[in-house]
């Protein structure tokens, strides 16, 4: 009931990790910054959120006008300024509503050493349904001449969902065979197998998003969290007593579900932030998931039918009855052909 509640929640939204500010594992946008580097500012946009940064360099002052034209923020010799009286600085996430001061000019906040601003931008997020390409251009004044930043959005078709399920539904059925032999020792080993197949995956889903150049710390806290769980799983699997083995592989099966579970969306969205290639990136995922769900599933088997009462070397099997009082029995016939009872053997 506890694995199947902490599952249930990794469905909740992600809101209640925005203190951590866990960036996306996969996106339908791939965005990019026309002139990136120029004389008087270095500009950047992340794939995780579309988020702008702009960098200003020594000698120049840059302004970033507003959604109302009025001006957002400064970057100069002082800092970072930021116009209080701005509600596009409240909306690209600069300030808090509680900051905002209402006037109808500027109301300047500085930030002292600040060279750089990171802002979120409504000119910057999507495209319309059905175009797959087009242009963005957020208005800014360098040196008191007015120019544009500008760059591109393009949209990718979504990866083929119906795919990747019939490749799961393959591996599950897979991890489902050694029930049918109903055969303890190999319901077990296989347990152990897909254990260490989800766990290695694991790791490496990990790995692969830890290490993306728009990993975010969320991110980082997420996978060394992962790597940590499975490694203390691992070490009782190979290195714990024999009556706790069983007990680890159930444990790194319900881990490597929930780390399938947590970066799903690489299945839903085209374009997967990671070090590896999607399809690879997909597909470790994918093994996470089956491989994490069979261990777990036949762990819990295995448990459920080794703890019924009165089961025989083959499951379902019940032992021969036998009363050690007596002896062993046998069928003593009566005269006529008829069945005997039971007689005490010697």
């Amino acid at each position: 009931m506890l694995g199947a509640a902490a599952i249930a929640c990794l469905f909740g939204p992600a809101a209640a990790q925005a203190h951590l500010r866990s960036g996306a594992v996969a996106v339908d946008y791939a965005a990019s910054v026309r002139q990136p580097d120029t004389l008087a500012y270095a500009a950047r946009i992340y794939q995780s959120d579309r988020g702008l940064s702009l960098t200003v360099k020594p000698g120049h002052v840059v302004v970033m006008l507003g959604y109302r034209g009025e001006p957002v923020f400064r970057l100069d010799a002082h800092g970072l300024w930021v116009n209080a009286a701005s509600p596009t600085a409240v909306v690209s996430g600069l300030l808090t509503k509680a900051q905002r001061i209402p006037a109808p000019t500027p109301r300047w906040r500085l930030q002292r050493a600040r060279r750089s601003a990171v802002w979120h931008d409504g000119r910057v997020q999507g495209l319309s349904p059905g175009v797959m390409r087009g242009a963005w251009s957020v208005p800014l004044s360098v040196d008191g001449r007015r120019v544009q930043l500008q760059g591109e959005l393009r949209r990718f078709p979504a990866p083929s969902l119906v795919l990747w399920l019939g490749l799961l539904v393959c591996l599950l059925a897979a991890g489902a065979c050694p029930l049918l032999t109903r055969r303890e020792d190999y319901v077990r080993g296989a347990a152990i197998g897909f254990a260490v197949a989800a766990a290695a995956s694991s790791v490496v889903v990990a790995l692969a998003f830890a290490l993306d150049a728009y990993a975010s710390p969320g991110t980082w806290i997420e996978g060394l969290d992962g790597i940590a769980f499975l490694a203390v799983g691992l070490g009782v699997l190979f290195g714990g007593h024999e009556n706790l083995r069983l007990g680890a592989a159930i444990g790194l099966g319900l881990v490597a579900l929930a780390v399938g579970l947590v970066n799903g969306a690489v299945f839903l969205h085209p374009i997967v932030l990671a070090v590896l290639p999607g399809t690879i990136t997909r597909l470790a995922v994918l093994v996470a998931l089956g491989a994490g769900a069979s261990a777990l599933g036949l762990g819990l088997v295995f448990y459920a039918q080794t703890a019924s009462p009165g089961r025989g070397s083959e499951w379902g099997a019940a032992p021969p009855l036998r009363d050690d009082r007596v002896g062993p029995r046998r069928e003593d016939p009566l005269p006529g052909g008829r069945p005997g009872g039971i007689v005490a053997g010697p």
